[in-house]
């Protein structure tokens, strides 16, 4: 039974249930109109979830039905993202805007301030904070971490948090290089890392040494690329999410079988409105995807693409940034 999770910058927390056409709002615990722009479902109990909200992160441990705030400092910034160390899930860290990162050693009840994570030398001033937008683990070293810092670049961590260093090299100082959207690691190629920008994807070979651009072109006509999702199932393959830029009136889901080499399309027979933000597979039942465009709909699929269906959020889910399926 796969559960689809949505979260709005502005504002609330939605739930698909399996079944369902309509969303469901979830309230129960959580601050109000929350601002929730990160999801992450526990690897090993679907029922445990977290979100990430302007107050900092919550947990739920029914699907959502009821939430608690965690042990995190107050004045602490709004949360982004989360991870999972490949392994051990009971350590788990997050990405906050402006730009921090915290390690949790207890399965999320409370989390500390990595302080040597700063963002670096290539921050550009935007109408937002930097973001730590995604964070990535290699599945074979999982001290190994990369954190993606929109509009910043790259920074790595090779022993598990503690110490950090700048991996940006020849992204920068183009902004639209330095805007990062995702990244991810694949159990295939150890020490690799997978990113995607405002420029397109690149590939970072020797845990991130070098940045080889993809032609990504090739494949489609709009090559803004957003949200980068390693599947669960098969370490060869890659999700990534498009649009036409930040703001645009299309979006689109693509497929890399053979780790950014080629790429496929993926949501056949729908239209997004939008530009695609986000895209989530059911670690469990990898033929179950979800995606999110970035004014309000929703996309989900059962059998891996071949038939997909919409489910608009309510009108009031405004700045769509967060999905997960499980």
């Amino acid at each position: 039974m796969t559960y689809v999770y949505a979260g709005a910058e502005t504002s609330g927390l939605y739930r698909l249930a399996p079944g369902r056409e309509d969303w469901e709002e979830l309230t129960n615990g959580l601050p109000e109109s929350p601002s929730v722009c990160g999801i992450a479902i526990h690897p090993a109990n679907p029922e445990v979830v977290f979100a990430g909200t302007q107050n900092g992160p919550y947990r739920s441990l029914d699907r959502g039905d009821t939430w608690e705030r965690m042990d995190y400092p107050a004045i602490a910034p709004p949360v982004w993202t989360f991870m999972f160390r490949p392994g051990d899930p009971s350590v788990m860290y997050l990405g906050t805007a402006p730009g921090e990162i915290y390690r949790s050693v207890n399965s999320g009840e409370s989390w500390r301030r990595l302080d040597a994570a700063t963002m670096g030398s290539n921050e550009v001033s935007m109408s937002f904070p930097t973001r730590v937008i995604a964070l990535a683990a290699d599945p074979n070293f999982p001290d190994e971490i990369y954190a993606a810092l929109e509009v910043a670049g790259v920074i790595r961590s090779s022993d598990g948090g503690d110490t950090w260093e700048e991996i940006t090299g020849i992204l920068a100082p183009s902004e639209d290089t330095l805007d990062l959207h995702g990244i991810q690691c694949a159990a295939a190629l150890p020490h690799v890392v997978f990113i995607t920008t405002r420029q397109g994807p690149f590939i970072g070979p020797d845990r991130g040494s070098e940045w080889i651009p993809v032609e990504f072109g090739q494949f489609s006509e709009i090559t803004y690329t957003r949200d980068l999702k390693a599947a669960p199932h098969d370490p060869n393959m890659l999700y990534v999410s498009i649009g036409a830029a930040a703001r645009s009136r299309t979006g689109a889901l693509y497929r890399s079988r053979d780790l950014f080499k080629t790429f496929e399309r993926v949501d056949r027979g729908i239209t997004a409105d939008s530009t695609m933000m986000s895209v989530s597979i059911d670690s469990r039942a990898p033929s179950n995807i979800a995606c999110a465009a970035r004014d309000g709909q929703v996309f989900r699929t059962a059998d891996d693409g071949a038939t997909w269906s919409s489910h608009p959020l309510p009108d009031k889910a405004l700045e769509v940034r967060a999905i997960a399926a499980g």
